[in-house]
């Protein structure tokens, strides 16, 4: 691992070890946080726990009270009577005595609001107070709490069964249920006082989770939803149950609340940490300028000394270590020069030998034949062809002559007008052969005829459509010649004939050694092969990749050759010399 840190940059591992630092300060952070957190939630909890078991203690002793309440009313000799006997006459002459002792009752306690007597038949014979549209069972046989809203008040119903006291507790002598309606919102007082922040609830709900009181009235009667309270990253929530009635007492604290007196240990921290933050900022700016930034310097000048000129040197502003480096390797960059330009005086001399090696080979081919020799002779025979008056003699060597004087003329380019004269020869030639057999037709504007272009680059074309195209072919079969201006830059030339063709194989394998032809200029019979090859070579090594050669062919009807060259104004260098420095 160390020996891998090694091997890293010096930037990054700075970089490394700050960034280690930060994420050491950060996680202390957190932690440290986490810790103050959980310890004002254990202490919120702790508080709150209390509060829930001061609350149960007294909603016990409530009920208890009011267990006492009940059978002191129910049991009491009058109520007793009362429900005894289901005479009407009697029951009329006891009312007085049942409103009384009602009336008593509810005196006794604020949260009784409505008291309701119901025989053992579950028809109410009596009641005092409100009602509440409320349907009790019709037979109670345990003290039972159930809850009810009426006008957006929460109301809960106490139901004590009434049982005969003059026979055996064991055989349970039914007389009645009297129904007791509590006004629910006489607990919200007491669970407001509970309330530890703003948002925060202590609500009561029944066995069914309906909110009975707390400290949201405009919750009353829904159904608590502990799923909107699951998300223990925002809430506390804790529950106690009341065993008289199976009821719960529900805190829900919001964290963000509760924990508002850990900020200012996170804001410590947080201050801290910035500070620290800060100080390492600095550190990085001040070791960025005195190595950073030298060392980057150094860096960039080695990778753009190559590209940017050999003759520029290190900027030395520094007057540190790096500024030595700068210093010493300006030096070395002199010697390295100067030993550069001992190997390119040595290089030069080779080349120039070279050069002219390749002069002389050109020149000992160009002088095979004596021009002059060849001049005589051709006008030999055509004055003798005159003289005996063979006229097709005469055109024929008079073709030949002009064709030759072409060839070896010196220039490498020439114009298009001349390099179209000579094609014109050359057909007149093909014409006398072939015995008209073979048409080749020569088409071009006249404002290209002086535009220049390489020396040489149709006939060699023609030649290959007549010997390859036509010659094979029975009947009679034409080659046309066509120069337009493609562009503004690019002159065409499309070669095509009427001729057997090629297959599509053969066709993809002449595409093919025309692509990956990089070999010398093929010689055949003593000169110079001036084939497709050779074109496409010669186009090729002067004018770039701005040059292109297309060829399409299909059996029986023919072969088309286009070449795609710019236009040249004024004649360039000698195609000798260019290929050479190619």
């Amino acid at each position: 691992m160390i020996k891998r840190f090694q091997r890293v940059s010096l930037v990054k591992q700075i970089i490394y070890l700050n960034v280690l630092m930060l994420s050491f300060l950060l996680v202390s952070f957190l932690i440290s946080n986490y810790i103050a957190q959980r310890i004002v939630e254990d202490k919120v909890t702790e508080s709150v726990n209390k509060l829930m078991l001061q609350l149960e203690a007294t909603m016990n002793n409530f009920y208890k009270d009011m267990d006492g309440i009940s059978y002191s009313l129910l049991y009491s000799p009058t109520l007793q009577q009362y429900l005894s006997t289901n005479d009407a006459l009697t029951h009329i002459l006891m009312d007085d005595d049942i409103v009384s002792q009602f009336s008593s009752t509810l005196s006794l306690k604020e949260d009784i609001k409505g008291i309701l007597l119901y025989n053992n038949t579950g028809k109410l014979i009596a009641n005092l107070g409100e009602k509440a549209n409320i349907t009790p069972k019709n037979q109670a046989s345990v003290i039972e709490y159930t809850t009810s809203i009426l006008s957006n008040s929460s109301y809960y119903t106490i139901s004590v069964p009434v049982y005969n006291l003059q026979n055996n507790i064991k055989l349970k002598d039914y007389r009645g249920m009297c129904v007791f309606l509590m006004d629910g919102a006489r607990f919200n007082e007491l669970l407001q006082t509970s309330k530890q922040s703003p948002h925060s609830k202590f609500l009561l709900l029944d066995e069914k989770d309906v909110i009975i009181a707390g400290t949201a009235p405009q919750n009353y009667g829904e159904v608590f939803l502990s799923e909107n309270y699951s998300n223990r990253h925002k809430y506390l929530v804790q529950e106690a149950v009341l065993k008289n009635t199976g009821w719960k007492i529900i805190s829900v604290l919001p964290k963000a609340e509760v924990l508002q007196d850990v900020s200012t240990i996170k804001n410590l921290n947080i201050a801290t940490y910035i500070v620290i933050f800060s100080m390492l900022l600095l550190f990085l700016v001040v070791f960025y300028n005195q190595v950073f930034k030298p060392v980057k310097a150094l860096l960039d000048f080695v990778k753009s000394y190559t590209k940017k000129g050999k003759d520029r040197r290190f900027s030395v502003t520094f007057n540190n270590e790096i500024g030595v480096l700068g210093s010493r390797l300006n030096q070395m960059l002199d010697d390295i020069d100067h030993l550069s330009r001992d190997i390119q005086v040595v290089q030069q001399k080779a080349f120039d030998i070279e050069l002219m090696k390749k002069k002389m080979e050109i020149s000992a081919y160009r002088n095979q034949i004596n021009p002059h020799f060849l001049y005589n002779t051709l006008e030999c025979i055509r004055a003798i062809a005159l003289f005996h008056k063979a006229e097709d003699i005469a055109e024929i060597t008079s073709s030949l002559s002009k064709m030759f004087r072409y060839s070896v003329k010196g220039a490498g380019f020439v114009s298009i007008g001349e390099e179209l004269l000579y094609l014109r020869e050359y057909s007149r030639i093909i014409d006398y052969r072939f015995r008209g057999k073979i048409q080749i037709q020569v088409e071009a504007e006249e404002r290209l005829q002086s535009l220049y272009t390489l020396k040489l680059l149709l006939q060699p074309i023609v030649e290959n459509a007549v010997f390859h195209g036509l010659e094979t072919k029975v009947s009679s079969g034409w080659v046309t010649v066509q120069v337009n201006l493609l562009t503004d830059q690019f002159v065409c030339f499309t070669v095509k004939d009427d001729g057997v063709g090629m297959s599509g194989q053969r066709l993809e394998e002449v595409r093919a050694q025309l692509n990956r032809f990089e070999g010398p200029v093929v010689m055949n019979d003593g000169g110079v092969g001036i084939g497709l090859a050779n074109i496409y070579r010669r186009i090729k090594l002067f004018y770039g990749e701005n040059a292109q050669m297309t060829i399409e062919s299909k059996v029986d009807e023919g072969t088309t050759v286009i070449l795609m060259v710019p236009i040249m104004e004024e004649p360039g260098e000698t195609e000798g010399e260019l290929c050479f420095k190619s």
